[in-house]
């Protein structure tokens, strides 16, 4: 498991199937490309981008150079990129799925609390193939317990409150800002503080649906 705490500045952590980067960019300064056989999320933490507000996100297929560029307060940047993408076939595009406890198989695993997911980038909604871009919110005293993806890494990061990143040999605080990569197969969960209310964006690389990515729940 990789984990950063932000102070300001880039921050990257490198993953078996792509990376996460949180980015500043400058007024006027365009987003970095990928590489050629890489597909990449934006998601927009501050500042403006484009079109894009903050909080929104985008997704950028294998060749498209998106051509975003920051506004004249310049823009915080998390981009999640996935090796190994193809370019992906026509999708009917459907809007976010708000406030919905994911697909049948999260429901059906169970083992969360008072948390909200909205889905921002999948296969269904963007036609990734390789990687998928969300936001989770944790009610107070909301959790997820110890679980893991067998065919996926998954991202979290936390944009508001804070908490504790749970693992098999114990918690790590997490606060706005801190960034964590975990491993596939890898037990990993999140408890947001008594009395706090913690939002988070996060997501896999490595699939385009937490289906394709898989969930089992720690007996």
């Amino acid at each position: 498991m990789n984990v950063l705490t932000r102070t300001g500045g880039d921050t990257r952590l490198d993953g078996r199937h792509g990376s996460v980067e949180v980015t500043d960019l400058a007024p006027g300064q365009a987003l970095p490309a990928g590489a050629a056989d890489t597909e990449t999320g934006v998601f927009l933490l501050s500042g403006t981008l484009s079109d894009l507000d903050p909080g929104a996100a985008l997704f950028l297929p294998v060749g498209e150079p998106g051509d975003l560029v920051a506004g004249p307060e310049g823009a915080r940047v998390l981009l999640v990129r996935a090796r190994g993408a193809q370019r992906p076939p026509a999708v009917a595009r459907r809007p976010p799925e708000v406030d919905h406890v994911s697909s049948a198989v999260l429901a059906a695993g169970g083992g969360f609390t008072d948390m909200r997911v909205r889905w921002l980038v999948c296969r269904a909604d963007a036609g990734s193939t390789r990687l998928v871009v969300a936001t989770s919110t944790f009610a107070p005293d909301g959790h997820h317990e110890l679980h893991r993806h067998p065919n996926a890494e998954e991202f979290f990061m936390v944009l508001d409150g804070g908490g504790e990143h749970l693992t098999e040999t114990g918690a790590i605080r997490l606060g706005p800002g801190d960034v964590v990569l975990v491993a596939a197969g890898e037990w990993h969960g999140y408890r947001t503080d008594p009395e706090v209310t913690t939002t988070t964006v996060y997501g896999y690389l490595g699939a385009a649906s937490l289906d394709e990515a898989g969930y089992e729940v720690r007996a």
